[in-house]
């Protein structure tokens, strides 16, 4: 595929534009080992009819990715998270609901304290998720593992403006990952902590993927966060960014997608 530009945090907090050349993931799907690389894709029918419909959406299509995250990853509980759409829309009501361009991974070793500490700030989003799961903090304290699995769906053109890239969590050490807080997030105090990618340099390299022309009956699935992994020393992170497709076809075809983020509990 064509080198196409990706940014990173470099050494002087400014946001860096590198040229990084994606593999095709459709092609290369049959070897990649979702508990190496950190991601897959799969087929996945929802019910949904209309992907702007966020309460519907969060209604039923959260119920569906719950159920799908149980089959994937055999866990013993599932607490969902509320959707987040992006796309045209969304943009105009908040700026975090663009597509990200900066190359990141969700959560930090941080994740598992904070969630387990309703004094946190993230608390206050977090304990409406574990009612509405039926579990409470004595059982989630339970957990002897947490696995945050994250589910993206494109819902709009299948070649839009900017595509999700998602990088092979093994070739991403810990030390190019530099720790974030997020305070506040499309209007919530959330204060967690997001890995931010440092450029790569002569001596490593990271392998990113896309997926070409998903369409809304597929799912990428990917890590951002297990604690066992973790326990291992092994990556428990899984970088991605939008970036700006370079097809003169994909202009004025708007992005929209919808992500869905579950918590897999295992006893």
């Amino acid at each position: 595929m064509k080198p196409v530009t990706l940014h990173y945090l470099d050494h002087d907090e400014s946001i860096l534009p590198h040229l990084e050349t994606l593999q095709d993931g459709r092609q290369a799907l049959a070897q990649l080992d979702f508990s190496e690389v950190g991601f897959t894709l799969q087929r996945h029918r929802s019910s949904i009819i209309d992907w702007r419909d966020e309460e519907a959406i969060n209604r039923t299509h959260q119920r569906e990715i719950m159920q799908l995250a149980q089959r994937f990853s055999h866990c013993d509980a599932v607490i969902g998270y509320p959707a987040i759409l992006r796309g045209p829309a969304e943009a105009s009501r908040h700026d975090d609901h663009l597509p990200i361009q900066i190359a990141h991974s969700d959560f930090t070793d941080d994740y598992r304290p904070m969630v387990l500490n309703p004094a946190r700030p993230y608390g206050t989003f977090f304990a409406p998720c574990l009612e509405a799961a039926g579990i409470s903090y004595k059982e989630l304290n339970a957990a002897k593992r947490l696995l945050m699995l994250q589910f993206w769906r494109n819902t709009g053109p299948v070649n839009p403006d900017f595509p999700l890239a998602i990088a092979d969590a093994r070739s991403v050490p810990h030390h190019a990952l530099e720790r974030r807080t997020v305070n506040e997030y499309a209007g919530e105090t959330l204060a967690f902590e997001t890995f931010l990618l440092q450029p790569p340099n002569q001596k490593q390299a990271y392998r990113w993927y896309t997926f070409p022309n998903m369409t809304e009956e597929e799912v990428l699935i990917f890590r951002t966060y297990d604690s066992r992994q973790e326990e291992r020393g092994l990556p428990y992170w899984t970088p991605h960014c939008a970036f700006a497709n370079p097809d003169p076809a994909s202009a004025e075809q708007f992005r929209t997608s919808v992500e869905m983020r579950v918590l897999c509990l295992f006893y």
